[in-house]
């Protein structure tokens, strides 16, 4: 058994992190004793890409889910949705709910630190529904959130809808 499959084995091909190649695989020589490792590698990647390729991207049944996150004060950022080691979600949709009666609320929704919607208004007792005009995913390093730019904090409320995808 070569070093590479070796240090592989208790993996089952669906929870192999492609990381993990480049971790294990390590630097990889083209000397004769290194072949083996070299064509075990491949064969591992090969089979990786055979259960995984054909999916990429595509939803999950039974995984979508809406999660709520309610505004703070002073333009505190507040994350709605995060994913979790190597989950990724497609954000399927995003709504601002403004549960007071006095004054609309202004958001700013953010995908990790890069701004997504800068002025997402709500209406007092309303709730308003954004118009997503491109694919929007969430992976651990980049969460959904928002923070109130504009009217009383807690009475903004933004609720999303996502789905995880096969990666």
């Amino acid at each position: 058994m070569s070093e590479i499959r070796n240090q592989l084995k208790n993996q089952s091909i669906k929870d192999v992190d492609p990381a993990a190649f480049e971790q294990v695989g390590g630097s990889v020589f083209p000397d004769e004793p290194s072949i083996g490792d070299q064509i075990a590698l491949s064969q591992i990647v090969s089979a990786w890409s055979a259960s995984h390729s054909p999916t990429y991207g595509s939803p999950i049944g039974r995984s979508s889910l809406s999660t709520t996150g309610t505004g703070q004060g002073g333009e505190a950022t507040v994350n709605v949705l995060t994913a979790e080691k190597s989950q990724v979600f497609r954000v399927q949709a995003i709504a601002i709910q403004n549960a007071g009666g006095a004054a609309p609320v202004v958001a700013k929704v953010s995908i990790g630190d890069v701004p997504l919607v800068m002025d997402l208004t709500g209406a007092p007792s309303t709730i308003t529904p954004f118009q997503l005009t491109i694919p929007v995913f969430v992976d651990l390093n980049s969460p959904l959130s928002f923070a109130v730019l504009s009217g009383t904090a807690t009475d903004a409320v933004l609720m999303v809808n996502a789905i995880k995808v096969s990666q």
